[in-house]
């Protein structure tokens, strides 16, 4: 009976190993591809709509000839990897090219991706956003443990003051939630996500990708430098 009973317990312990391998395979999964069974290609053609460009934080000059709409979440791993690329991008690329960052704070497994993108709205309220995000990526690690207005120092916004009360209003808030919407209408479902064109990249985006859409947003043809 004695081994019986051990050999019942090894059997269950062995099913919540599975069980919780097989719930962060799902995480991992919805976080960097997306669902599977849905998104079976990192990259597909969607209608874009008229309003996409309507609202977001712009990285770049809003009047650029190619603008790549970034789906995003602070404390997402991956989207610190593809902050990094979109920025390698803008470089060598210039004022021909820009980012329009757009929130989807995944909330279930990012516990102050939501803050983050309410503390990023405001710190784009006083012209500083582009360095906030930069300071945000750089120090994942530090989000919820560090204060906000101790990140906004750290990328010069002007005044702390005006930040911190920004924090306790109502807009930046509505403006996440208007993010999340417009997600909503071209499919995003994970982070990161870029729409460039008229493609849909889910994950990282490649670099063959961006170039590939930049070249047909430029009419002209790019090719990759060498390393």
């Amino acid at each position: 009976m004695k081994a019986a009973k051990t050999n019942l317990a090894n059997v269950l312990t062995g099913i919540l190993v599975v069980c919780a391998v097989a719930v962060t395979i799902a995480v991992v999964q919805r976080e960097f591809f997306g669902s599977v069974d849905d998104d079976a290609e990192a990259i597909r053609e969607i209608e874009v709509p008229e309003d996409l460009f309507d609202e977001g934080l712009w990285l770049g000059p809003k009047d650029a000839a190619v603008v790549a709409v970034e789906f995003s979440d602070f404390q997402c791993p991956y989207c610190g990897v593809a902050a990094q690329t979109l920025r390698e991008w803008r470089l060598r690329y210039g004022d021909e090219v820009a980012v329009l960052y757009r929130h989807y704070p995944m909330s279930s497994i990012h516990p102050h991706a939501m803050e983050a993108a309410v503390a990023a709205e405001c710190a784009g309220a006083q012209d500083s956003f582009e360095r906030f995000h930069d300071v945000l990526f750089a120090d994942q690690e530090s989000i919820g443990r560090t204060a906000w207005s101790e990140f906004a120092e750290r990328a010069g916004v002007p005044s702390i003051t005006q930040f911190s009360d920004c924090l306790e209003e109502d807009w930046p808030m509505q403006r996440v939630m208007s993010d999340l919407r417009a997600s909503d209408g071209v499919g995003v479902r994970s982070t990161p996500t870029v729409i460039v064109g008229d493609k849909l990249i889910i994950g990282i985006p490649l670099r063959e990708a961006l170039e590939a859409e930049t070249a047909l947003g430029l009419g002209k043809s790019t090719s990759l430098p060498a390393g």
